[in-house]
């Protein structure tokens, strides 16, 4: 496994599929998100939320959202408690870039075009829960014809 500043999935490492609100312990650190390529620590602070954007999120903002490679790293100076709660839509409901954020068309091409399948959520929720600790694109393109 490449060191995580290589900016590669790690076996803890991950995506979320859909919004995650976490509550997290406000003073024991542990979450780090993935920045340009770097591990930086996500800084407890008292009351606060920490809201998730994942691959759904990504695809329907196309793109202007980006789903964020995170994990969670044993801490040896106390034990982190965090409550997480994941909002999702129907598995049968139908995923794609909002129509309002692609562009018109110019000579019948798009000039701000999808950057995603549009795909059925329980058919990406199948590929994803085979494929969590790998990269995201390969899970869009396997659910890409809808």
């Amino acid at each position: 496994m490449p060191p995580p500043g290589e900016g590669k999935c790690s076996p803890s490492s991950h995506r979320c599929w859909g919004v995650v609100l976490l509550f997290q312990d406000d003073e024991v650190k542990g979450l780090q998100m993935l920045k340009d390529r770097i591990w930086i620590d996500v800084q407890p602070l008292k009351n606060a939320i920490v809201i998730n954007t994942g691959d759904q999120i990504e695809v329907l903002s196309n793109g202007r959202y980006k789903s964020i490679l995170h994990r969670v790293v044993p801490q040896i100076d106390g034990q982190r408690r965090s409550i997480a709660s994941f909002y999702n839509p129907s598995l049968k409901a139908t995923i794609a870039p909002a129509p309002q954020l692609l562009g018109p068309k110019v000579e019948n091409k798009a000039i701000d075009a999808a950057k995603y399948p549009k795909f059925v959520f329980g058919d990406y929720m199948s590929v994803y829960f085979d494929q969590k600790f790998q990269h995201k694109e390969p899970r869009f393109q396997a659910v890409k014809a809808v």
